[in-house]
């Protein structure tokens, strides 16, 4: 009994110190809190982060290359024995032993276009990166806030499929008030039958919706969501406006601000010879 607990507890340990560690998410989720967690766990963003480590250090090697000099080191030591060595035709003998050694210490420092050329290359790289980055932020929050208006536009549409229910069962009861008093026929209350069963349908449909919906908007965040998805509940609301933008405007903006057009801008200066 006590090799059964212990082998249970080895394969649980690491569940639930998985799930110790991932984030708890609020009952109550706003769009910022959304954004604030897919920034912490969102496995896309967090790989275009890490980028931005290898790209500084490829900045400092380059200028270290360019300032501090290569510096070269040897060292060596050899040990005679006493004895004697014949070479051609004559002996050599030595009565005690002999040790020796020898060590190097060389600096150089080379100057050429390679070299002068790799910090600018360095930098170009590392612009190139933080556009990465902007451009993977910029998609996230685009991401996070498309997928939660797309959870409440699912909700309101099971509650628009919820008062279809109401009416459609106020409807039935009217069919058969009439149908007990003689003004409707027997047919008119089948059809306001099939009429409610077509409406609770659609009310379970939305709300099947809704709960993928939301496990999708947990897919974007990069956590596991819960077990009763219905208890997290959206509380965030828009208005809706009218855009005011202008075509010109809005590819002016693109042109400057896109990251993922300046990142290829930044490729394409560290490419140039």
């Amino acid at each position: 009994m006590r090799h059964v607990l212990l082998t249970a507890g080895l394969l649980l340990g690491p569940a639930v110190a998985a799930a110790q560690q991932a984030p708890q998410t609020p009952a109550a989720l706003s769009l910022a809190d959304a954004i604030a967690i897919a920034r912490d766990q969102n496995p896309a963003y967090r790989q275009a982060l890490n980028n931005r480590g290898p790209a500084a250090w490829g900045v400092r090697n380059a200028f270290t290359s360019l300032v501090i000099p290569s510096v070269t080191t040897a060292a060596g030591m050899t040990y005679t024995g006493p004895g004697s060595q014949t070479f051609l035709s004559s002996s050599f003998s030595q009565s005690v032993p002999t040790v020796s050694s020898f060590y190097d210490l060389s600096l150089s420092w080379q100057l050429s276009g390679t070299t002068l050329s790799q910090p600018g290359l360095a930098k170009a790289q590392q612009h190139a990166v933080d556009a990465d980055i902007a451009g993977a932020a910029n998609a996230l929050v685009t991401g996070i806030t498309q997928q939660y208006l797309t959870v409440l536009q699912a909700r309101d549409q099971g509650e628009v499929a919820r008062r279809m229910v109401a009416r459609n069962e106020e409807f039935l009861k009217l069919a058969q008030a009439r149908y007990g008093v003689g003004q409707a026929t027997l047919i008119d209350v089948r059809q306001a039958q099939v009429a409610r069963g077509q409406a609770e349908v659609a009310l379970l449909r939305a709300e099947t919706a809704v709960s993928v919906e939301k496990l999708r908007l947990f897919e974007n965040m990069g956590v596991v969501p819960p077990t009763d998805i219905k208890t997290v509940q959206l509380t965030d609301t828009f208005a809706v406006q009218t855009p005011a933008w202008q075509l010109t405007d809005l590819l002016t903006m693109a042109e400057d601000q896109n990251p993922a057009l300046k990142a290829l801008r930044a490729r394409e200066r560290a490419a140039a010879p």
